[in-house]
């Protein structure tokens, strides 16, 4: 297994040093959601003007049933698109299209509380929700998981910024465009590895990771200063580079994951180059 990368240790000192902050609550358009779902138009204006990760965790803690599942889906899926206007759009298209879809997305509970997030994740694969990708399938087994007080809680978030950190911090591809079980439990055993020399959950080191890397590419939708570099000039270009990497395969992710696949080659060149040019 790969040792802790040195700029996880990094980003881990600087979040201690700053007292641990928690991640910053997600913007959302409450009118967009209302608009989408007049059916939950009392929860959704019930809930707080921004998201964090611990109101999708209350949430998730109902998702046993098919009301309670679709809530903390809908809750999960406001914290993952944040502000982006399509999200409320694309989260309707899997609970629409899929027969029984909320019934699904208890079961799916079920088993992450029963067995964990990587059982979870397999029985998603074997029996797939149509528009579901795997960056935004996780955030709702991330998010079931944490709710739980079992040896199973918190199970990592796999998306873009995550995959793309892994790329250049560790040299570790991930090809995950599509539901493959194996390499969500080699990122698993991964991230568990790491949190364990590191003392922290292992959804916590993917917390760390995704704050890390947003920081570093200055996204401004993402964007934190709890680990931005004093002197952020000589890296400026190339930090705005990755960020639009970043924001293109976010899109891929939401749209359709199987158009993800082409794409990739393609982005993970370009990332090539951009980390060449880095270093040159």
């Amino acid at each position: 297994m790969a040792s802790v990368p040195f700029a996880l240790i990094t980003a881990v000192q600087r979040w201690r040093e700053r007292g641990e902050p928690p991640q910053p609550p997600s913007r959302w358009s409450r009118g967009s959601w209302l608009k989408h779902f007049p059916q939950h138009h009392s929860f959704i204006s019930a809930l707080p003007e921004r998201i964090d990760r611990a109101e999708a965790t209350r949430h998730a803690a109902h998702a046993v049933t098919a009301e309670g599942a679709e809530r903390a889906f809908l809750v999960a899926m406001i914290w993952g698109y944040g502000p982006v206007g399509y999200g409320p759009w694309r989260t309707a298209r899997v609970l629409a299209e899929n027969a029984h879809a909320a019934s699904r997305l208890a079961e799916v509970a079920r088993v992450a509380l029963e067995h964990g997030g990587v059982a979870a994740f397999r029985d998603l694969a074997d029996k797939r929700l149509r528009y579901l990708g795997v960056a935004f399938g996780t955030k709702y087994l991330r998010f079931v998981t944490a709710a739980s007080s079992s040896k199973h809680a918190g199970t990592p978030i796999l998306d873009a910024v995550v995959r793309r950190w892994l790329v250049t911090h560790a040299g570790t591809h991930l090809n995950i465009d599509e539901w493959r079980p194996v390499v969500y439990e080699r990122y698993v055993a991964l991230l568990t590895s790491w949190s364990t020399e590191l003392a922290l959950a292992a959804d916590t080191v993917e917390e760390l990771i995704f704050r890390s890397a947003i920081s570093q590419t200055g996204s401004a939708l993402w964007g934190e200063e709890w680990m931005r570099s004093d002197d952020p000039a000589p890296q400026l270009a190339a930090s705005q580079a990755q960020s639009k990497l970043l924001e293109l395969e976010r899109l891929f992710e939401a749209a359709d994951p199987r158009a993800a696949v082409e794409a990739r080659r393609h982005l993970d060149e370009l990332a090539r180059i951009i980390e060449q040019g880095w270093d040159s």
